[in-house]
């Protein structure tokens, strides 16, 4: 197994595992960004929207509510437990007559015809390969069709000045790994490659075929309860692939720690304020 495809393997384990908890321990993250994303495309009732890395559907319902029963939008995960849960999510509310999902890999994928607009919420930077991703999905759009990507700002390798919270995690859990395991962030690879600036971002986006590229920084912000919340909270996203580096006769060690670091960021009633500067890419086919 290449290292790509073993890291897209890692990728996609952690996101399955998560599936029935994903973004719902304490206050939810990547819905109000997912709602900036269906709002950025501008869609009319009745697009055909393509949802990359739908996971449990943070864009593709704000996307589905916004094209209307005439419209249609199809999600794409790679994680088998998000694509079950998602699709009962729409069933639930029925919205299986506007919208379907389907297991696939978004760096590698192909419609049977063009969509009007491309989703890609908080996933580009989980990819080994997102210059094929962008590839992929300006092929599936049609002559003037509209991409929405989410990201985020990256500094000197590292998380931009706001992810305190993430960073204090990472350097929590990176003295609690096992010899030759030394850096946590290795797994969130927009962290290096062809995403780690602005203007790396905005050239990567052109050279996939795209044109008209507009990046914007949003400084979202949620709130949780407890630092508890949080790290629960930090179980069912990205980061728990960072938790899973760490051996398991390790992690309640790792969680006391966690929850030591963090009270500097607590409020005096105890609640965690978490940050999340995120980049927005827009751009047109």
């Amino acid at each position: 197994m290449t290292e790509k495809s073993s890291l897209t393997a890692q990728v996609r384990d952690a996101y399955d595992k998560s599936a029935d908890q994903y973004d719902s321990a304490g206050q939810l993250v990547f819905h109000p960004l997912g709602k900036m994303v269906a709002d950025r495309l501008e869609l009319a009732p009745g697009e055909r929207v393509l949802d990359l890395g739908c996971g449990r559907g943070a864009c593709l319902f704000p996307i589905a509510a916004q094209v209307g029963p005439e419209g249609f939008v199809l999600g794409i995960d790679q994680a088998p437990g998000m694509v079950e849960a998602c699709g009962a999510d729409l069933a639930a509310r029925g919205l299986a007559d506007r919208a379907q999902v389907r297991l696939g890999d978004i760096q590698s994928f192909t419609v049977d015809q063009p969509f009007d607009a491309i989703s890609a919420g908080m996933v580009l930077f989980l990819l080994p390969a997102p210059q094929q991703a962008l590839a992929a999905a300006a092929a599936a759009l049609r002559s003037g069709g509209r991409l929405v990507a989410t990201t985020f700002p990256t500094e000197n390798g590292r998380l931009a000045a706001g992810w305190e919270s993430a960073e204090i995690l990472a350097e929590v859990l990176s003295a609690h790994l096992p010899e030759g395991v030394d850096d946590p962030w290795r797994l969130v690879l927009g962290l290096g490659g062809p995403l780690v600036s602005e203007e790396s971002t905005a050239a990567a986006v052109l050279a996939a075929g795209f044109s008209d590229v507009e990046i914007q920084h949003v400084p979202a912000r949620s709130r949780f309860e407890s630092i508890d919340d949080y790290l629960a909270w930090t179980w069912t996203v990205t980061p728990r692939m960072q938790w899973e580096l760490v051996p398991p006769e390790r992690r309640t060690e790792a969680t006391d720690a966690a929850r030591t670091a963090l009270r500097s960021l607590a409020g005096s009633d105890g609640s965690l304020e978490f940050s999340c500067p995120t980049r927005t890419i827009r751009a047109l086919r």
